[in-house]
């Protein structure tokens, strides 16, 4: 997790650093990622780079934690949508990421995916958990709609749902797919 002294940074650095470090992370796997290339394309010191980030796996794990964060409120505004139907927003939420793999964040997230072939589809997750965004998004899940029979069986779906949806995405991105229909 970054530092304050990196969220107390003027925007414009902050977004910066963090756009050398998606060129960085796109251009090649994550074990040959180089900081200094990262601290160069930014234009900032070696030393502030360690004042923000403990270290490359810190920054990196920031990064697939924020297309994480963008993939929940997608998730959220998709399941407003579909009038709290769990299935249709995963399902839309997928549609929606292959539509736009090849655009913006998604195109930033499928070079990504592609160049670390070996990532596990739980990186985009924060370091909580799916259940953490399940809290987040429990209220605009249509309960109703589902046939739960134990105490565990939404977040145990939800888990399902989740992490079938990534590695479906990353499969796609690793084979260097638009993402295509492999959900449906």
């Amino acid at each position: 997790m970054p530092s304050t002294t990196f969220f107390n940074l003027p925007e414009e650095k902050r977004q910066r650093l963090l756009a050398a470090a998606r060129m960085e992370f796109a251009r090649v796997p994550y074990e040959d990622a180089s900081v200094n290339r990262i601290i160069q394309t930014a234009g900032i010191p070696r030393g502030s780079f360690y004042m923000y980030f403990t270290d490359k796996e810190d920054l990196f794990r920031y990064l697939m934690e924020s297309y994480g964060r963008m993939l929940e409120e997608r998730l959220g505004q998709l399941l407003d949508q579909a009038e709290g139907d769990l299935f249709a927003a995963f399902l839309d939420l997928y549609d929606d990421i292959s539509t736009h793999w090849g655009n913006g964040d998604c195109r930033e997230l499928a070079r990504i995916v592609q160049k670390n072939r070996q990532m596990q589809p739980g990186a985009f997750l924060d370091r909580q958990g799916p259940e953490a965004i399940l809290d987040r998004l429990r209220d605009r899940v249509a309960l109703s709609r589902l046939d739960l029979r134990t105490d565990t069986d939404l977040t145990d779906l939800f888990r399902m749902l989740v992490f079938s949806t990534a590695g479906a995405l990353m499969s796609a991105g690793n084979t260097g797919d638009k993402a295509g229909a492999r959900l449906r």
